[in-house]
C-alpha cells in the first residue's frame, strides 16, 4: 500500500464528503481528536475533491518544515510550496537567509503567475509577518524568457547588470550570471537551481535547469522567469502581505489563529522598537516604517477572517459560530523496542477485527521485523507500507491501525522532503591535485619545475597548447595538454621545494634511489598482504534473530553507508581469512554502532572482543555506550582504566583469562602481558590515529588470525595509504546523520570581550561550552579568566592530572548539565558525547594537529542544533606555513563528512612516509605525494609476485605519448578562463583514462556548447594513446605522409614489447599497409605511410583491439 492509496480510501469515505460539505458551509470549522498522521491524511482527502487551493499556518518554523515534508510525502502530483521568513533580524539587510528568499520568491511568482493552478502553501506567521512589493512591482522587476524568442545577448547582459546580477566565471549562488560564448548561466531568485540560456544566434535554442556542483543540467524547461532579491528600501513602493495574493477561495488551516496573531504582535513590536532605536542612533529618517512593510496584529486579523479556518490542532479558540468536528483516533502506543508488547497490542487490535498497516522507512527494517515475528511464532497478516509516514496512529472509526517502524523501535525519524536550495559545495579531494599559475610541479623525467602558464606553441606549421614550466637557472620546459599524466601538482611538507636543474643527472639519480628502496619495501608490503591472505581465520556463525533485534533498537536510520559498511564488516568476519579493515567516518557519524553490531556477532559466536581506546575517558564513555545497547541481551562487559581500583582490576584481568568478560574495554594497558583473554576472536581500535604503529602491530603479531577492525574519523597518512592502494580494506561513512548541521569553524585572534560574547551567546539558548588550553600549569588561571568574564556562568575544569573519581565526576556533572562551561586539555578530543554542548573554544590552536582539531571540533554538534568552533590563535602572520595550512584547511573543510578529506589534507602536508614502518615521512619530501604514488606503482610492477598467489591487479600498461600534426587543444574562444581550461584539460586526462569519452562530450556540449573540431581532435588523441598504451606503444608521431609507432629500448617488459612489435606488424600488413622498420638511438620506428590523420590512425587502432579480443 502506498501514501496515494491511504489518501483515496480515506477521500472515499463518507466522513470525508461529510467534512467537505461541513467547510463549504461553514466560515470557522474545529476539527478534534486527530492523531499522528491524520493531521495531514484528514485535511488532504478533504481537499482531494475540490478546486481550491490550502494555506496551512503552523506555530513554528520546526512544525511547518515537518508539516511541508509530510505534504510532499503524500501529495505525489500536486505543487507544494513552503513560504519561509527571509530575515535573520527586522532592518538589517547583512543577516538575509538567500536561500529563503529563493522559496518566497518561488511562492510569489507562482501565485501570480500561477493563479489557476491547485496550491498548497506551508508556512509560519514569522513569515507572515514580513511584506514584499506588490504584483505591479513584481511583474516590473522580473524578465521573461521562453525558447525560440528571438534576443540580443548584450541587451540581455544589459538587463541582468540592470537587475543588480554579479557578473562571475561560474555561477554558485543566487544574484550571479556567467556569459561563455553563446552559453548563459543565470542564477535567479525565482528557482531553487540556476538557468543554463543556450543560444543559437539572437534565438534561444534551449533553456535548461542545471545541477551547481556538477554544473550539468537536470531538467529542460519552455521558459523562465529572472528576478534577483528584491530590495525592500523604496518608499513609494507599495508592500502586501501573503494575503494580498491569495483570493477569498482559499482554504486557511491553522492550529489556531489567536496563537499567530500574537506572535506577529510580538514581532511587530520588536520591529518597531529596532526602528524607533537606530533612528535615535544614527540621527537620520529610515524611509519605510514598520507598518509599511510588517504585518500588525490587526491586520492579520482582518485579513484571516475573510477565509475559511479549519483549526485541525492545538488548543480550541472558542471563536463565534464555530463548529467541531469530532474523530475517534489514538495515537501510536510507545513500545519502547520492547517487540513483545507490539505482538500483544496487535493480538489486542486483531480479537476486535482491526485491519493492520505497518510502515517502513526501509526493506531493511521490514525483513528484520517479520524475521522476529518468525522466530516468535506470531502470524500477522499485516499490509505492508514502505513510505516516510511519520506518525502511527489508531483510527477507531475505520478500525484501523497504522504503525510505524521508527516509533515501535525508537528510532529517529528522517524527514525526506526538507525545502533545499542548491548551494555551491567544496570538493576537497579534487582540489588538492587542482593545478593553478605558480604551483609547483614534478615531472616524472626532470624532476620539480614551476608552473607559470598555458601558450599557444607553433610547430611545422601548426598550432599547439602547452603548459610551461621553469627549471633551475631559468631553464624551460613546455608539455602538451595530451602528456598531462607525466606531470604533477607538487605535495610536500610546507617548506618550499628546490627546483631541479635540466643540466645534470640529479633527478634522474635521486628517482633511481628511492626507487631501488621502494621495490624492496613493495616486496614486503606484498609478503606481508599474502601472508593474512594465506592464513585461515575463525568463521563467524551467520546473524542470529538476536543480531536483528539488536539492529532494529538503533534509534536512528541507518544511513546507505552504514547499511553498506555493516554488511562488509559481517561478510568479512564470516569468510576464511583474518578481517583487517579500516571504517572511515566523520565523528558522530555511526562508527561506534558499527563497532557494537561487530562485537555482539563475535560474541554470538562464542568468541571475546578487546576494544582498544586512546583514553580513560573514552573508555568509561564506551563502556556505558556498550552497556546501554546490549542492557537487554546476555553479554558480560567490563573496562580497564586508571580510575578502577586494583581489587577491581585484578577481578576484570582474572575473569576474561577465564572467559567470563565478553567484550572488554580498556586503553593501551590491556596489552600488557598480565593480560590473557581465554578465547579472543576480535580486535576493535578507536580513534586510531592517537596509537604508534609499534602498539597496533604487536597484537597483530601475536596473533595473526585475529579480526580487526579499525574506526577512526581522519586516519594517520600511513593507515590512508595502506587503504588507498588496497593493502587493507577501507569502508567510508559519508552520509550525515538525520538533522545534523555542519560546525561553523572560525579563526580569531585571542579577544576578552569576543570569548565573553561567544558564552553568552550559547548559554543564552542553554547550550554549554567547551573551552581547550592545553597547558595544566596554567588552567585555573583562564578559567578564572572566563568566570570574571562571564560571572553568572559555572566553571568547571578537567585535566589528565585530576585524581580518576575526581575526573570522571567532573565530566558527569557537565554532562548533566550542572556546569555551563567547561575549561579542559585535550583531553575531551575523544569520544565525548554531549549533544546540549554546541560551542567549542581552542586557546592556541596552532599548536595542535589537524586530526586532533578536527576531532575537537567533533565534540559539538551532536544534535540538530547549529554548532560553533572557534580556533584563537596569536596573528596568522606570525605561524609557519604548516600551522597556517591546518587551520585554513580546518576553516575550510567544515562541511558533514569532511573528515577523510582533512586526513587527505593532512597527507599533503605531512607525507605517508615509508608505509610499512613507524615513520611518518620520508622521500616525499623529494618527490610530492603524486609522483611518489607513481613511482610507488612502478616499483610495484617490478616486484616478483608469486604466480599461485597472484592476488594483485595486474599493473596497468604505461601511458603512451601522441604527437600530431593535427591542432588538439581546446580552444580560447570555447573556454577563455585559462584556470578553467587547465581543469578541463585535467579532467579529460582523468576521465580518458576510464574511456569515458561520452561522459565528457555530454558534459562539454551541456556547460560549454557545441564542441569545437580541436577539441573532438583532442579526444580522438586521447583515444589513439589509450588504445597504444594497451599494446605497449611508447609514443605514436602522425604527420601529414605517414605515421610512426616507437618504442624505447629498456630493460621492462622486454619480453611483451617484442610480442607487441611483432603483433603490430602483423596487423598492419593484415590491414595492407606498406611499412618501414627503422632504429635509431634505443629507439625502434615501425613507419605508416598510409595512415597519415589522426582519424585513420585510431580507426586502424580500433580494428586491431577489435581482432586482438
Amino acid at each position: 500500500m502506498s501514501n496515494a492509496e491511504i489518501i483515496s480510501n480515506y477521500t472515499k469515505e463518507l466522513k470525508a464528503i461529510e467534512l467537505q460539505n461541513e467547510i463549504k458551509k461553514n466560515k470557522s470549522l474545529y476539527l478534534s481528536g486527530l492523531s499522528g498522521n491524520l493531521n495531514i491524511i484528514i485535511p488532504l482527502s478533504a481537499s482531494q475533491n475540490d478546486s481550491e487551493s490550502h494555506c496551512f499556518i503552523l506555530n513554528e518554523k520546526e512544525k511547518a518544515l515537518k508539516y511541508y515534508s509530510n505534504l510532499c510525502n503524500y501529495l505525489q502530483k500536486e505543487k507544494v510550496y513552503f513560504f519561509p521568513y527571509s530575515f535573520i533580524a527586522p532592518y538589517d539587510s547583512e543577516l538575509v537567509n538567500n536561500a529563503n528568499v529563493v522559496m518566497r520568491t518561488e511562492v510569489i511568482q507562482a501565485l501570480i503567475n500561477k493563479k489557476t493552478e491547485k496550491k498548497y502553501i506551508v508556512t509560519y506567521p514569522e513569515a507572515l509577518f514580513e511584506m514584499f512589493p506588490d504584483e505591479k512591482k513584481q511583474k516590473k522587476i522580473s524578465a521573461t524568457l521562453k525558447t525560440r524568442e528571438n534576443i540580443n545577448l548584450d541587451e540581455l547582459v544589459k538587463t541582468l547588470n540592470k537587475k543588480g546580477f554579479a557578473s562571475v566565471d561560474f555561477v554558485s549562488e543566487p544574484g550571479q550570471y556567467s556569459v561563455r560564448g553563446n552559453i548563459i548561466d543565470v542564477f535567479s531568485f525565482s528557482y531553487r537551481k540556476p538557468i543554463r540560456v543556450e543560444l543559437d544566434g539572437n534565438t534561444i535554442e534551449k533553456l535548461r535547469l542545471f545541477n551547481v556542483e556538477s554544473q550539468l543540467t537536470e531538467e529542460t524547461i519552455k521558459s523562465v522567469k529572472i528576478i534577483n532579491k528584491q530590495h525592500i528600501d523604496d518608499a513609494n513602493d507599495k508592500y502586501i502581505p501573503l494575503f494580498g495574493l491569495l483570493n477569498e477561495g482559499w482554504n486557511i488551516w491553522n492550529e489556531g489563529t489567536g496563537l499567530s496573531a500574537n506572535i506577529i504582535g510580538k514581532k511587530f513590536e520588536k520591529a518597531s522598537e529596532i526602528f524607533k532605536r537606530t533612528q535615535a542612533k544614527t540621527k537620520s529618517n529610515l524611509n519605510l516604517e514598520p507598518n509599511k512593510i510588517f504585518l500588525n496584529k490587526k491586520t492579520f486579523n482582518d485579513y484571516i477572517n475573510k477565509y475559511k479556518n479549519i483549526q485541525f490542532d492545538g488548543i480550541r479558540e472558542k471563536n463565534k459560530g464555530q463548529i467541531e468536528y469530532h474523530y475517534n483516533s489514538s495515537p501510536q502506543p510507545n513500545f519502547n523496542k520492547n517487540l513483545s508488547f507490539l505482538v500483544e497490542d496487535l493480538k489486542s487490535h486483531l480479537d476486535k477485527n482491526y485491519l493492520i498497516n505497518i510502515s517502513f522507512q526501509s526493506e531493511e527494517q521490514s525483513e528484520r521485523l517479520a524475521s522476529y515475528f518468525e522466530s516468535v511464532g506470531f502470524v500477522c497478516g499485516y499490509r505492508k507500507i514502505i513510505s516516510k509516514m511519520s506518525q502511527g496512529f489508531v483510527d477507531h472509526e475505520r478500525k484501523e491501525v497504522f504503525y510505524t517502524d521508527h516509533e515501535i523501535f525508537n528510532r529517529y525519524f528522517r524527514h525526506a522532503h526538507l525545502p533545499k536550495v542548491q548551494k555551491k559545495q567544496k570538493n576537497p579531494i579534487k582540489d588538492r591535485s587542482e593545478l593553478k599559475t605558480g604551483d609547483y610541479v614534478v615531472h616524472i623525467d626532470h624532476g620539480v619545475g614551476r608552473f607559470v602558464g598555458l601558450e599557444k606553441m607553433e610547430s611545422s606549421g601548426v598550432e599547439h597548447e602547452v603548459l610551461r614550466l621553469v627549471y633551475k637557472n631559468n631553464d624551460i620546459v613546455y608539455i602538451n595538454v595530451n602528456s598531462l599524466h607525466k606531470i604533477a601538482k607538487y605535495s610536500g611538507s610546507g617548506n618550499t621545494p628546490t627546483l631541479n636543474s635540466l643540466n645534470n643527472q640529479e633527478w634522474v639519480k635521486k628517482k633511481r634511489k628511492i626507487k631501488s628502496k621502494m621495490v624492496n619495501m613493495a616486496n614486503d608490503l606484498i609478503k606481508l598482504y599474502l601472508k593474512r591472505r594465506e592464513i585461515k581465520g575463525f568463521c563467524f556463525q551467520k546473524d542470529s534473530y538476536l543480531q536483528i533485534e539488536l539492529e532494529s533498537s538503533f534509534i536512528y536510520q541507518d544511513t546507505p553507508d552504514q547499511i553498506k559498511t555493516t554488511k562488509d564488516v559481517k561478510k568479512d568476519m564470516e569468510s576464511s581469512f583474518p578481517m583487517d579493515r579500516l571504517v572511515c567516518g566523520d565523528v558522530g557519524f555511526g562508527k561506534t554502532e558499527i563497532a557494537v553490531r561487530a562485537a555482539f556477532k563475535a560474541v554470538c559466536s562464542n568468541k571475546q572482543v578487546l576494544i582498544l581506546v586512546p583514553t580513560t575517558i573514552l573508555a568509561f564513555q564506551h563502556y556505558k555506550t556498550f552497556k546501554k545497547r546490549l542492557e537487554k541481551f546476555p553479554v558480560s562487559i567490563d573496562y580497564l582504566s586508571r580510575f578502577r581500583k586494583t581489587k577491581e582490576k585484578n577481578k576484570i584481568i582474572k575473569d576474561a583469562s577465564e572467559g567470563n568478560v565478553d567484550i572488554l574495554i580498556g586503553t593501551h594497558s590491556v596489552l600488557s602481558k598480565k593480560i590473557k583473554l581465554k578465547n579472543l576472536g576480535l580486535l576493535i581500535v578507536d580513534e586510531e590515529q592517537k596509537f604508534g604503529v609499534a602498539l597496533k602491530e604487536k597484537i597483530k603479531s601475536q596473533k595473526l588470525n585475529l579480526d580487526c577492525l579499525t574506526l577512526t574519523a581522519t586516519p594517520i597518512p600511513r593507515t590512508l595509504h595502506f587503504s588507498l592502494i588496497g593493502v587493507r580494506d577501507i569502508s567510508i561513512i559519508r552520509t550525515a546523520p538525520t538533522n545534523r548541521q555542519p560546525v561553523h569553524t572560525e579563526v580569531l585572534t585571542f579577544n576578552e570581550n569576543e570569548i565573553r560574547d561567544i558564552i553568552n551567546n550559547e548559554m543564552s539558548r542553554f547550550g554549554q561550552v567547551f573551552f581547550v588550553h592545553n597547558r595544566v600549569e596554567n588552567i585555573y588561571e583562564i578559567a578564572n579568566i572566563i568566570q570574571k568574564l562571564v560571572p553568572n556562568a559555572k566553571v568547571a575544569v578537567a585535566h589528565g592530572q585530576l585524581k580518576g573519581d575526581l575526573l570522571e565526576k567532573t565530566i558527569l556533572n557537565f554532562v548533566d548539565g550542572k556546569f555551563d562551561v567547561l575549561v579542559s586539555t585535550n583531553i575531551i578530543e575523544s569520544g565525548l558525547d554531549i549533544p546540549n554542548a554546541n560551542t567549542i573554544i581552542i586557546n592556541q590552536a596552532h599548536m595542535f594537529g589537524l586530526s586532533d582539531l578536527h576531532q575537537m571540533r567533533g565534540r559539538v554538534g551532536r544534535s540538530n542544533r547549529k554548532a560553533f568552533c572557534r580556533l584563537l590563535v596569536p596573528k596568522l602572520t606570525n605561524l609557519n606555513l604548516d600551522a597556517k595550512k591546518r587551520l585554513l584547511a580546518l576553516e575550510e573543510f567544515s562541511n558533514l563528512g569532511d573528515g577523510l578529506n582533512i586526513a587527505l589534507k593532512d597527507l599533503d602536508i605531512r607525507g605517508a612516509g615509508n608505509l610499512l614502518g613507524g615513520e611518518q615521512s620520508g622521500f616525499i619530501n623529494d618527490l610530492g605525494f603524486e609522483t611518489y604514488n607513481k613511482i610507488l606503482d612502478e616499483a610495484l610492477s617490478e616486484v616478483e609476485i608469486p604466480k599461485e598467489e597472484n592476488r594483485i591487479q595486474e599493473i596497468v600498461p604505461g601511458n603512451c605519448l601522441v604527437d600530431t600534426h593535427e591542432r588538439a587543444f581546446i580552444p580560447k574562444a570555447y573556454i577563455s578562463n585559462s584556470n578553467e581550461r587547465l581543469k578541463m584539460y585535467g579532467l579529460i586526462e582523468e576521465k580518458s583514462k576510464k574511456n569515458l569519452f561520452k561522459e565528457l562530450k555530454i558534459m562539454f556540449e551541456d556547460r560549454f556548447g557545441e564542441i569545437p573540431n580541436e577539441l573532438k581532435t583532442l579526444f580522438e588523441v586521447m583515444k589513439i594513446k589509450n588504445l597504444a598504451s594497451k599494446v605497449g606503444v611508447d609514443k605514436i608521431v602522425t604527420k601529414k605522409d605517414k605515421t610512426s609507432f616507437i618504442y624505447f629500448d629498456n630493460e621492462k617488459n622486454k619480453n611483451q614489447k617484442q610480442n607487441s612489435i611483432l603483433q603490430l606488424l602483423k596487423k598492419l600488413n593484415e590491414n595492407g599497409e606498406k611499412t618501414d622498420i627503422k632504429e635509431k638511438n634505443h629507439q625502434l620506428s615501425i613507419v605508416s605511410n598510409s595512415l597519415i590523420s589522426v582519424k585513420k590512425t585510431l580507426l586502424f587502432l580500433k580494428k586491431t583491439e577489435n581482432k586482438t579480443q
